[in-house]
């Protein structure tokens, strides 16, 4: 059966071992039985450059790319991985998309993002995101010492470690109506969205133009257990996974 899945907010690092696992195995899985696989950021817990590889980064290059001869592998940067360049693109046989992009599946049109553009309430997160996606800025970034940025993702992820544990999962950090609105009408052909990092796996309906258009939101990984989004010509299904 025609399907294509869809991968979000894994946030995989070294000492994610049982995720790591999970993902290996679902990828071989997969291989030969999906027309394409896209990955809606997050992918990694960070990101320093593509001169600075963990352990699971080179084994995810190495079984993404295996995986790419018999399937597509699209990749859209998150909030931890917005660093990930070519290069490693490159050696993973992985294909980066724009922050949003359009695509058509089996005569459906999706929208899909990482998503924390539409959390629009979050207006202090908007800003640094503006800032931080900033091309030069980026430039300054990659060409610091291996070093100084090792110390500058640490203060990131404290900072957002912080911020979570006082925000939780309260409405400012969630994707907005008016975020979901502006969104559509750049993309008026848009039927439905898909998205992670909000790590509210679940499908809403938004109303637009006299119709609906639903919104998928990616399950995210945690300890030995997953999720992705199946989309075929029957339509889409949240499904879990879970470490054998």
């Amino acid at each position: 059966m025609s399907q294509t899945v869809f991968i979000a907010d894994l946030h995989l690092s070294d000492d994610t071992p049982k995720l790591n696992r999970l993902f290996l195995q679902t990828l071989q899985n997969w291989q030969g039985k999906v027309d394409a696989l896209y990955i809606l950021g997050d992918f990694f817990e960070v990101w320093l450059g593509d001169d600075i590889l963990s352990d699971i980064a080179v084994e995810a290059a190495a079984a993404l790319k295996v995986f790419s001869r018999t399937a597509p592998v699209y990749f859209i940067c998150g909030n931890r991985d917005f660093l990930l360049g070519q290069d490693y693109a490159e050696r993973a046989g992985i294909t980066l998309l724009p922050d949003i992009r359009e695509i058509e599946l089996y005569g459906t049109h999706y929208l899909i993002s990482h998503g924390d553009e539409m959390c629009t309430d979050d207006v202090p997160y908007q800003r640094f995101r503006r800032i931080i996606r900033n091309p030069w800025l980026q430039k300054l970034l990659l060409a610091l010492p291996q070093s100084r940025r090792r110390k500058i993702a640490a203060k990131i992820r404290a900072a957002s470690k912080q911020k979570k544990q006082a925000m939780g999962h309260t409405p400012v950090s969630d994707v907005t109506e008016s975020g979901v609105q502006a969104a559509l009408n750049k993309h008026p052909q848009t039927e439905a969205l898909i998205h992670g990092h909000t790590h509210r796996p679940a499908v809403h309906e938004h109303g637009f133009n006299g119709r609906t258009v639903k919104r998928y939101v990616l399950p995210d990984w945690y300890g030995r257990s997953g999720g992705y989004l199946k989309v075929s010509p029957q339509g889409a299904e949240i499904l879990m996974l879970e470490l054998a």
